[in-house]
């Protein structure tokens, strides 16, 4: 007489099923944050990482460069960065200072041959840019970015309504130094200032424009030093016969 062997299959009871189910879902509330903020991070840090190279590039380039230039590299120094902020402007402590952005990158990029001047000088400067990075950078439009300098007028809107991939502020001084730097690629603006680097992920992040430096820490959640609620760029840069006119 032949026996049957019956197999006898254990399945998960309900009770079990939703205790898996319960842990999983309490592993995706520890596991999935983490590995965001990791992503975010290692964003932050590639940003910062960028920042930094273009930063040497450019002082680099500078103090390598503008002394053996037949160009007056003076006149490059025709932006007005303020010290203080007197109510009466004509009293301000003030300092002469160079700067290249966006709009200096597209004058390079679309006007290629010799320029005199302070375009000479930012020249200089974005030939260094070339060489130290591969990546393919879109001229854009001959927009200042520093204009977007509100919430509602940002860092983003800036790469969409002119057609590039990046946006660039440095102000640098008379021996070659980066005083400020904002770079923003990526979703990541990025502030070289007071010899540190704070980066803003913000989607509404935007440039200092005229505000004093102290927004920048402030954008950031960060307290800034003293100093830096005094010091600003203003909106005007002094041209061949000794008038001041806008920038942008």
């Amino acid at each position: 007489m032949t026996k049957t062997r019956i197999l006898k299959i254990k399945a998960f009871t309900l009770i079990e099923l939703i205790v898996v189910i319960a842990i999983i879902g309490i592993l995706s509330c520890i596991l999935i944050p983490a590995m965001t903020g990791f992503a975010k991070e290692a964003r932050v840090n590639a940003a910062i990482a960028d920042a930094r190279t273009i930063k040497q590039a450019i002082e680099f380039s500078l103090v390598n460069n503008l002394a053996i230039t037949d160009d007056d590299p003076s006149a490059a120094f025709n932006k007005i960065l303020y010290l203080d902020q007197n109510r009466d402007r004509s009293k301000r402590q003030y300092e002469m200072v160079g700067a290249f952005t966006s709009y200096s990158w597209n004058v390079y990029k679309t006007n290629p041959g010799k320029s005199s001047g302070s375009q000479a000088v930012d020249r200089v400067i974005a030939g260094a840019l070339d060489e130290a990075f591969t990546e393919q950078w879109k001229p854009g439009k001959a927009v200042n970015p520093l204009k977007y300098n509100t919430d509602s007028k940002n860092c983003a809107q800036y790469l969409k309504e002119n057609n590039t991939n990046f946006a660039l502020v440095v102000v640098y001084d008379t021996i070659g130094q980066v005083r400020l730097m904002q770079l923003y690629r990526k979703g990541v603006l990025v502030t070289y200032v007071n010899g540190e680097y704070l980066a803003n992920t913000n989607p509404n992040a935007h440039f200092v424009g005229e505000g004093t430096w102290s927004t920048i820490y402030a954008d950031c959640g960060e307290e800034a030093p003293e100093e830096y609620c005094q010091i600003n760029l203003r909106n005007g840069q002094v041209g061949s016969d000794g008038r001041t006119g806008g920038w942008y």
